[in-house]
This record gives structure tokens, C-alpha cells and sequence, in this order.
């Protein structure tokens, strides 16, 4: 059994892999890499702490050296394998990107990426829908060609819920095209203006490999969204973890 960790912006996501598959996943949302008191999170993670020592912890963070130094300390305190953070290394991983610096490619869009690999799509574009909502075109022979960021839902409707005048927006109701109110203005028009964002830059991605390639998406905002998406799309919710735990073979 491996221990998976996937530290973003605003969540981090856990889940225990075996036999090639997640067996158990969850989520807590944190404060931010810097206003997270990091010892106290960990420890109030319940379903982790009673477990059994897993064989691997393996973690993508986008969160900096304190969360990786209590990460060391949490697992260190419970006698588990110190964590294994992984590294976009196309030497190890098998995936090469045009990023002006690599280094600087997010390693949740990486193990995206190997996700996808492991699962046959040597082509593919790949959409990300969390705190951000990130697209990334990977071609032939595991060639990231480049990709996009752009804000995701939550904080295209947090940062307008600020605005004045403007309230309730996370109780906005979507399910009408002509909204009646404030709320339901913003929510539909969030969620209806980032589909349209994801259908047109997907195809315009994809427009740069010859053929049809598919589309995979992931991330917590994905099932708000495939409904409404245009054409084929292929819902992998544990996408970046098959990614972490095919990374971790090759570390």
C-alpha cells in the first residue's frame, strides 16, 4: 500500500493506492502555503493517522519548503518511509516539455501527464479543473507541446462575491440560462463562461497534433462541468494520482 499526496493551492488531496488502483481517497481544504499552521494540519488528518505504515509516501506540492518539512516531521514522528516529493525529470519519467524552464511546470500538470500515459493516451489534451483550471496538450512520445492557466471556479466566484452588492454567490443556483438574481447571475455565468473557455481552448490545443486526440479532465470542478462541455470528453477523477504512483515506479 502507497501513500499518495497531492498538496495544491487550496486542498490536499490523499488517497491509498494498491494493485494499481486508489482504494480510499479524501481531501482537506487548508488556509495557503503560508497562513497553514502545517504540524496541526497533518495531525488532524484522522483517517491517515490510524493506518497501518505504508510501504511508499509519495507527494506533488506546489506548497514550499514548510509544508515539505512538516510532511518530513509527520511522517517521521510515526515511524513511516520519509515522503518521496516528486520532480518533473524527464530522464526518470519519460516526459519532455517545451516550458521555457521546466522546473517551473506544476508537478500536478506533470503527474497529470503521466497519468494519461499510463493509462494508453500517448496524445491527449489534458484539463485540470481546480483552483485553477489548467490545459495541457501532450503529443507523441510523451512531448509536452505547452498548455494554459486560467482561473477555475471557485475563485472566478469568490473574487466577484467581494464586489459590492453582491451576495450569496456559492448558493447561486446554475440551472437556468436567464438568471433572476445576483447570485444565480454569477454562478451561471461562471460556470457557463468557463465551459465555454475549456471547449474552445481544447479544441484549439488539440488543433496543433494531426487527428482527433482525445480529452481527459480531472480535478474537484469536473462533474460540475462535463455536462455542459461540447463533444467527447473522458472524466478520470484519479488522473494525477495514477500519474504519482506510476512516477514513484520510476524514481
Amino acid at each position: 500500500m502507497k501513500l499518495l499526496l497531492d498538496a495544491g493551492n487550496s486542498r490536499l488531496k490523499w488517497a491509498w493506492w494498491a494493485q494499481g488502483a486508489v482504494r480510499e481517497r479524501g481531501a482537506l481544504a487548508h488556509d495557503g502555503a503560508t497562513r497553514t499552521p502545517w504540524p496541526g494540519f497533518l495531525s488532524s488528518l484522522e483517517p491517515l493517522n490510524a493506518r497501518h505504515p505504508p510501504a511508499q509516501v509519495l507527494c506533488v506540492e506546489v506548497l514550499g519548503s514548510a509544508f515539505r518539512e512538516a510532511l518530513q516531521a509527520w511522517t517521521g514522528d510515526r515511524g513511516w518511509p520519509a515522503p518521496r516529493f516528486m520532480s518533473a525529470d524527464p530522464a526518470l519519467h519519460g516526459i519532455s516539455s517545451d516550458y521555457q524552464d521546466p522546473s517551473r511546470l506544476g508537478l500536478d500538470r506533470y503527474a497529470a501527464m503521466a497519468g494519461a500515459r499510463t493509462l494508453g493516451h500517448e496524445s491527449a489534451v489534458i484539463i485540470d479543473c481546480g483552483t485553477a483550471v489548467t490545459l495541457d496538450l501532450l503529443d507523441q512520445g510523451g512531448h509536452h507541446r505547452g498548455g494554459l492557466i486560467l482561473p477555475g471556479l471557485g475563485l472566478m466566484r469568490r473574487s466577484l462575491g467581494v464586489a459590492p452588492g453582491v451576495s450569496g454567490v456559492e448558493q447561486g443556483r446554475t440551472d437556468r440560462i436567464l438568471a433572476s438574481c445576483t447570485a444565480d447571475a454569477v454562478a451561471t455565468g461562471t460556470l457557463m463562461g468557463l465551459v465555454v473557455a475549456i471547449d474552445q481552448l481544447s479544441s484549439s490545443l488539440g488543433s496543433h497534433v494531426p487527428g482527433a486526440i482525445p480529452r481527459l479532465i480531472t480535478g474537484g470542478d469536473a462533474p460540475s462541468l462535463v455536462p455542459h462541455l461540447a463533444g467527447d470528453i473522458i472524466m478520470v477523477p484519479d488522473l494525477v494520482f495514477t500519474g504519482l504512483a506510476r512516477m514513484g515506479e520510476g524514481a
